[in-house]
């Protein structure tokens, strides 16, 4: 195939593409079936590239339907005029759909016109396969200048067999697409219309269809006109609870009376269409038609508009998907005109989804507008009423409803129930320690770890510190220097000759002993301060316990700290365990009003993340007497309040500092509707009082 279309190409003489063209060509046409394309714009691409890639005068794509085939778009080159629609074409055209094979033949586009190549390739439905009963489901057609010899032919219809290959991936593609579009909408078209029977009047009937219509057609807004006692009236609008008498109603009342007056579907721009919409080409809409929806454009500032006129009318038999919900026309006039906005740039206008929302809310707002009138609207209210109030067996079900409801008041009333305080609480030992840096310096050796235990006193890390070191080093030299002094003055007192020289105005050599023995007095006293501050590098355990710090080694490893820096925390799990509780605060109140209520400590009880099979008793130890407050201050969620809760009994097998926790605090018995709606109470009394 490939040699054949390249010898085609070669020797056709108004193309010269090379292969790599008409590869591109096809790849470009592949592309494009996967675009959710409406059929004629995606027809309108294939046979331009088919002409420029084959060298055609012109061609045309054909639908084939019941009655024969339709006309889906046409394309001529610059040069020559498009073949009109005749019958010996649409003649050529089904023969081809009915044989199910691409012919070439020689015929004249029309009386007194040059003959032509004609080349039509039927497109095959691609989920058919090798099924002897499928059936073409659209044509493409190219004409040629008459001439060309039958390998140039043959070279055609490979590339056309191609093209038509495409052709049936987008009809089975957009075929999926239109099946997808209408399983979304079928929930919510149901749930409409469920929702409609339950309406009476005219105006919630419309207020339904404008709500939740807006979401089958996927529009911004959705307005509902309808027509009655001779004028239109905007009933409602998508959004709004009600409608007011502005100039946006007024305009959309204007545009709704020319549209049921042309009584026909239209959309503005009339170029943009839905991937499920029709294929038809863009109507030319009428000159007042066109003049109002410019105007009401331009004041409501839409980018995007479709109104579908509709009749109360008994609709067409036979299902919906087979009727023509794009072109739906009421047989007897509009009564009602549905309007779809969209304000953003890219929506896209899905007329054809309009149009079947107005094809299922027809009979149901028809219905309400019979419901509507005078005197079937005030009939309806007064049995209404009078069903509610004579109803069958009602005085019965009024008294059991009575005896029920005294009942149940009466057990919220009278019956007790613990009224208890749930929080989130954290487990912590009873008895921790932070390990704070006694000085400054950089750690230098750690002898533990996370999980250690240790005793009271135990060296934990070691600091070092070098400016101390340089410290203790200058003071001993000072030390030294000092002593040596000393002992050469001890051996010049023994010495005559030097002892009848300290006349020689120098200090006398007693003297200079004693300021020596002075300075090296307070030496000693420097050095004993800095040895002091060199044993306080090495940081001991307060207490005996177990280290709590994770990752020691990374946290502390050669890290310069500072003097109060928490570098360790110790927890002695021997002396129990206690859980803190994070209460709200605005249920801390009713903790504290219990607990000076009670004579004991209150009651409480602990299960662990850790083991939520088992409850463990506790006791409430401390109330925080403050709560938090963050610099945000007031702006930022109310801090809890920690409630300090000690566990009692034996210690609990899987307990972990850190582990979480949840509280319960018991706050005595209060009744079953008080514990129940007690908040209720709470914030219906602050809007009453505030």
């Amino acid at each position: 195939m490939d040699i054949l279309i390249s010898m085609a190409f070669t020797e056709a003489p108004d193309a010269d593409a090379s292969w790599s063209q008409l590869e591109q060509s096809v790849e470009r046409l592949h592309a494009a079936a996967r675009m959710p394309l409406a059929a004629s714009e995606f027809y309108r691409r294939l046979i331009e590239e088919s002409c420029a890639a084959l060298g055609a005068l012109g061609g045309a794509a054909w639908r084939a339907h019941a009655g024969g085939v339709e006309l889906i778009c046409q394309f001529s080159d610059e040069a020559g005029d498009a073949p009109p629609d005749t019958a010996a074409r649409r003649t050529r055209v089904q023969r081809v759909l009915a044989q199910g094979v691409a012919a070439i033949s020689d015929a004249p586009s029309a009386s007194g016109q040059p003959r032509r190549d004609w080349l039509v390739a039927p497109v095959v439905d691609a989920a058919a396969g090798e099924r002897a009963d499928r059936q073409p489901r659209a044509a493409v057609e190219l004409w040629f200048a008459s001439g060309a010899s039958p390998l140039v032919q043959q070279g055609w219809l490979q590339y056309a067999g191609a093209v038509a290959s495409v052709a049936a991936d987008f009809q089975a593609l957009d075929e999926l697409r239109r099946f997808r579009e209408r399983a979304e909408i079928q929930q919510p078209a149901v749930e409409l219309l469920q929702r409609l029977q339950l309406t009476r009047g005219l105006a919630s009937a419309a207020a339904e269809i404008a709500n939740e219509g807006r979401r089958l057609v996927g529009c911004d807004r959705l307005s509902v006109v309808v027509r009655t006692g001779g004028r239109w009236r905007l009933l409602s609008t998508s959004g709004a609870a009600q409608v007011g008498r502005g100039d946006l109603a007024r305009s959309l009342e204007r545009l709704a009376e020319q549209v049921g007056a042309w009584n026909e579907p239209i959309e503005h721009p009339p170029h943009l269409r839905g991937a499920g919409d029709s294929a038809d080409a863009a109507e030319r809409l009428p000159e007042p038609v066109g003049r109002v929806v410019e105007r009401h454009v331009d004041l409501s500032h839409a980018r995007t508009l479709a109104a579908v006129p509709l009749g109360f009318e008994t609709p067409a038999a036979g299902p919906l998907e087979e009727r023509p919900a794009t072109t739906c026309r009421p047989a007897h006039g509009a009564d009602a005109v549905l309007v779809a906005e969209w304000f953003h740039a890219g929506d896209v206008c899905r007329r054809s989804r309009l149009a079947e929302l107005a094809e299922l809310c027809g009979p149901a707002l028809a219905r309400a507008a019979a419901l509507d009138r005078f005197p079937v609207r005030i009939a309806l209210g007064w049995s209404d009423r009078i069903a509610a109030v004579v109803g069958p067996r009602r005085a019965a079900r009024r008294l059991v409803y009575a005896s029920v409801a005294s009942a149940a008041a009466a057990a919220l009333a009278f019956m007790p129930a613990p009224w208890c305080v749930d929080a989130p609480a954290t487990l912590h030992a009873a008895v921790e320690r932070d390990v704070f840096a006694a000085t400054t310096g950089v750690v230098d050796e750690l002898r533990v770890a996370h999980g250690d235990m240790v005793s009271q006193g135990d060296v934990l890390v070691v600091l070092k510190d070098a400016e101390l070191d340089l410290q203790l080093q200058q003071v001993r030299g000072e030390i030294d220097a000092a002593r040596k002094r000393l002992e050469t003055l001890a051996v010049a007192r023994t010495d005559r000759r030097l002892r009848d020289e300290e006349n020689d105005g120098r200090l006398p050599l007693s003297a200079e002993q004693r300021q020596l023995e002075q300075r090296l007095a307070s030496l000693d006293a420097q050095y004993g301060l800095l040895e002091a501050r060199r044993e306080a590098l090495a940081i001991r355990s307060p207490i005996a316990g177990q280290v709590l710090t994770q990752d020691v080694h990374t946290l502390l490893k050669s890290r310069p700290v500072d003097r109060g820096q928490v570098l360790l925390t110790i927890a002695d799990a021997s002396g129990g365990w206690e859980a803190v509780a994070r209460v709200p605060q605005r249920h801390v109140g009713r903790i504290v009003e219990a607990q000076g209520e009670a004579a004991a400590p209150l009651e409480a009880s602990v299960r662990l993340a850790g083991d939520v099979a088992a409850r463990h008793a506790g006791r409430v130890v401390e109330i925080s007497s403050a709560a938090p407050l963050e610099a945000d201050g007031l702006e930022a969620p109310a801090r809890p309040v920690d409630v300090r809760i000690a566990l009692v009994g034996e210690a609990p097998a899987a307990a972990r500092p850190g582990m979480t926790a949840a509280v319960r605090i018991y706050c005595g018995r209060r009744s079953l509707g008080y514990v129940w709606l007690h908040d209720v109470a709470a914030t219906v009394y602050r809007w009453l009082t505030f």
